[in-house]
């Protein structure tokens, strides 16, 4: 890369930052009523969230799920319906301990199930993933849950299957 190229690309990256980030999570329960969560160890905490992360140029949202699952879990997914927006603006929630980030986001879960028995090895896994586990739904409020609000939803998941909220505002 030639030097113009190199200052071209490095202006882009400093304008993406203060973009909207956008990402896909992906929601995947078991025939047993367990969810699949990635749990993170940093700064002497532990929680956990559900896989995925940052949609790619090129990608779809739902493609991009199952590629965070993968990476992440090691496990390959069917990603299906969206089950919720949710959205995170930094600025409002000053002192949050919970997110290190300071990039407004806009988060899209997706439904997804795993299309194999057999997971492979994540290719991918964050730096603070400390383990991937999958936890029942009914007790999935004893958790350390991030976003904070997302323990409802899901325990409504569990029960309801269906309906419900898509939209979920602006989440702590």
């Amino acid at each position: 890369m030639n030097d113009q190229a190199s200052e071209r690309s490095g202006a882009d990256a400093r304008a993406r930052a203060d973009e909207p980030r956008v990402s896909a999570r992906a929601v995947v329960v078991d025939q047993d009523g367990r969810v699949l969560l990635v749990r993170h160890s940093a700064e002497g905490r532990e929680f956990h969230v559900l896989p995925g992360g940052r949609v790619e140029p090129g990608e779809t949202a739902a493609e991009a799920a199952a590629r965070e699952v993968l990476e992440e879990t090691g496990l390959r997914v069917r990603v299906g319906a969206l089950l919720w927006v949710r959205e995170y603006l930094p600025e409002r929630h000053p002192g949050n301990p919970h997110h290190r980030t300071r990039m407004q986001q806009l988060q899209l879960y997706f439904s997804a199930r795993p299309t194999a028995a057999e997971a492979v090895e994540a290719a991918a896994p964050d730096g603070t993933q400390s383990a991937v586990v999958w936890h029942p739904l009914t007790t999935i409020g004893e958790l350390a849950l991030l976003p904070l609000g997302l323990a409802e939803p899901l325990i409504a998941l569990g029960v309801e299957r269906d309906g419900g909220p898509v939209y979920l505002g602006d989440m702590p």
